[in-house]
């Protein structure tokens, strides 16, 4: 079979989110651009990432507040027994609106520059798409981004399910073992459990990124209170019932091996960069733990100079917003090549949505540890436990906001936290961050009455008290 030869500009890997936003970006910067996908049309982040785990979340909290109208004086004169046969379909519904405006866009490209197919570098400007094209380049953006990983044990279990196949089911299961305390397993887990799926899930001590043990140790005591998340566990076999579901055998964190028989089994446990089979390394890619593409954070480029990636296969947060900003610069920088435009700092945000919110804000606890021995430069930790009188009234006490303050400059340089609204604390410490507010100002600042955000003034104050007491208060 003959190999046809085509040329471009600018190669982008990948049709997802930072693809899309990649293949934009290097066009309207004037590159003659192809884009090669492997299937299927649609972005993760669509078809089983954010959108549909949030749709999830969205109609398990509407069916928590209905149970939990009684707390508030209100009742109904019969028991309500609500039908959630049709959760998935309203979901795919939903799912099908917001994926037709990436299908519409693809559509929408040439023919001839839109390619289908499997690709592998030949060397740094050539690559062949399924042995039958071969494309020539003078830069490129991977983009291929991420799939969740199966591990050997539970690959010997039939129809095990991943997010890519649990959204595609006609109902909810009657009961499901989710593997893994990742930011998909913890969302899917609760879900489930407040919609009314007999629903367990297997994770580890270390709750998704979170790094601070008091942050850590608060996240275990709510979420475990709200569904069941056992991370004291070890599961020693798991049976395959054909056509009955699964059965599970574990020992408990007090040594008692006990057994639960389930319908389901959805693997969450991690996920893992697409760069299987595209020959990266052997080109001089240098590639991360984990098999993330190392970049230079401020242009996206790899330790390849002509190519450069973006979103999740160089990245662990699984944020389209990210995504979309990584592709975005790398298609610009794809496109002006070698002249190179550095993206805007930003304080980084990671979220879980989970029911309370969990969030990092710029550095972790461990991260801050790495800055101190990097730099010299000492810190403190200072903790607002949220159980003020507006959170008990609004019956969500019990969340933790811990900050890491810099003792030279008294500017926060890190947050771990879990809380209700968590995500809005997450983003205004981050905007606050940004601007170099000190300590002093973020505790002077005029927090409006009931906001969750007010926890942030709290901390702060406590941040001052404590660089008073350690004789290491200046003023600026």
């Amino acid at each position: 079979m003959e190999t046809r030869k085509i040329e471009c500009h600018t190669l982008i890997v990948g049709a997802g989110s930072a693809g899309i936003e990649a293949y934009k970006s290097a066009v309207e910067n004037g590159a003659d651009c192809i884009i090669v996908d492997s299937g299927p049309v649609g972005t993760t982040a669509q078809r089983s990432g954010e959108l549909p785990t949030s749709l999830l979340m969205s109609a398990a909290q509407s069916l928590k507040s209905l149970k939990n109208l009684e707390q508030c004086g209100i009742s109904f004169p019969v028991p309500v027994q609500p039908d959630t046969s049709n959760v998935l379909s309203s979901l795919r519904a939903v799912r099908s609106r917001a994926t037709s405006d990436v299908l519409s866009f693809m559509y929408k490209i040439p023919e001839n520059r839109r390619i289908r197919g499997k690709v592998k570098f030949i060397d740094n400007h050539n690559v062949s798409v399924d042995e039958s094209i071969e494309i020539h380049f003078e830069t490129a953006v991977i983009a291929t981004g991420s799939s969740p990983l199966v591990t050997f044990e539970q690959s010997r279990l039939k129809n095990i399910l991943t997010s890519n196949e649990f959204f595609e089911l006609e109902t909810l299961p009657k009961s499901v073992a989710v593997f893994g305390s990742t930011k998909v397993g913890l969302q899917l887990g609760q879900s489930l459990s407040y919609l009314g799926v007999d629903t367990v899930v297997f994770g580890q001590k270390k709750l998704w990124q979170l790094t601070d043990e008091s942050v850590l140790l608060v996240a275990h005591q709510l979420l475990s209170s709200r569904f069941k998340l056992y991370v004291d566990t070890y599961v020693t076999s798991m049976d395959d019932d054909g056509d009955n579901g699964y059965t599970i055998y574990y020992v408990d964190g007090k040594g008692y091996e006990n057994y639960l028989h389930m319908e389901s089994i959805v693997a969450a446990t991690a996920r893992i960069p697409n760069v299987g089979g595209m020959n990266l390394q052997k080109i001089g890619i240098k590639l991360m733990p984990h098999g993330l593409i190392k970049i230079n954070e401020k242009n996206m480029q790899t330790s390849v100079p002509n190519i450069f990636a973006a979103g999740d296969v160089c990245r662990d947060t699984f944020l389209s917003s990210v995504a979309f900003a990584d592709g975005r610069y790398a298609g610009l920088n794809a496109a002006n090549y070698p002249v190179l435009s550095d993206k805007p700092t930003q304080v980084k945000i990671n979220l879980v949505y989970t029911d309370p919110v969990l969030a990092i804000v710029g550095n972790s606890l461990e991260d801050m540890r790495k800055y101190a021995k990097m730099t010299g430069d000492t810190f403190i930790t200072t903790e607002v436990r949220l159980a003020q009188g507006h959170y008990r009234g609004l019956r969500e006490d019990g969340g933790i906001l811990s900050i890491y303050t810099s003792v030279t400059s008294h500017k926060i340089l890190g947050a771990e936290l879990c809380a209700y609204k968590g995500d809005k604390i997450a983003n205004f410490l981050a905007l606050a961050m940004e601007n170099n507010y000190t300590v002093e100002k973020l505790s002077e600042y005029n927090f409006t009455n009931l906001s969750a955000e007010s926890a942030i003034g709290i901390a702060a104050q406590n941040a001052v008290d404590k660089l008073k007491k350690s004789n290491k208060f200046r003023v600026h």
